[in-house]
């Protein structure tokens, strides 16, 4: 009897090892989960504060102008590029912001038709370019100032977190360079982002 209750208890303990170690070649538990199926899209943030400031900026109906701009945040890139009117005209105003009309970047020499154009495409694409040859990065928009000729550099460009992309925003649009424009707001006192640490950002607060 001693020798049919230990068979059973050992039969007890050693089931559970034997299942655990059973070959699982078939087991789909082990595999990655498929890619989520991505929905439409609800914001484009390549360059900040682009689509605020130059898409039915001046408009008198609000509610039109949002509508304008959320239909921007959700179109395709490329089917927006080649619609940069709206953007060319909002252009034409931003650039007499320091009274001087003509400085902006890749504006026109002369008072034409078509003069905002050619900042317009660029920034209508919204894209943000990249050198990947390059190992320092200190210069928001900077790819884009060396392949039209503005400032000739070998900066990485792109977007760190460490960029003040909305003064070099302003500088680009009123007077025409990466800097010398800005909003007065300055980083936070109470620590700094990292580009090369991580988790990179500050702890919340």
């Amino acid at each position: 009897m001693n020798r049919i209750l230990k068979a059973a208890l050992y039969a007890c303990l050693i089931a559970p090892l034997v299942t655990a170690c059973g070959d699982d070649d078939d087991d789909d538990d082990d595999k990655p989960p498929a890619a989520p199926t991505l929905g439409a899209a609800i914001d484009r943030m390549g360059r900040p504060a682009i689509n605020t400031a130059l898409n039915n900026t001046f408009a008198a109906d609000a509610t039109a102008a949002g509508t304008a701009k959320d239909n921007y945040n959700k179109a395709a890139v490329t089917a927006w590029s080649g619609n940069s009117t709206e953007f060319a005209k909002n252009l034409a105003i931003l650039d007499g912001l320091d009274t001087n009309c003509g400085n902006q970047l890749l504006a026109g020499t002369t008072a034409t038709a078509g003069r905002y154009n050619g900042l317009a495409g660029v920034l209508a694409d919204d894209k943000l370019w990249v050198n990947t040859a390059s190992a320092t990065c200190g210069q928001y928009l900077a790819v884009e100032a060396n392949a039209t000729g503005v400032v000739v550099n070998t900066d990485c460009g792109g977007r760190t977190l460490t960029y003040d992309v909305i003064d070099t925003s302003y500088s680009v649009l009123a007077a025409g360079a990466l800097m010398g424009v800005g909003d007065d707001i300055g980083s936070d006192t109470d620590g700094a982002q990292s580009n090369t640490a991580f988790p990179f950002l500050l702890a919340p607060r």
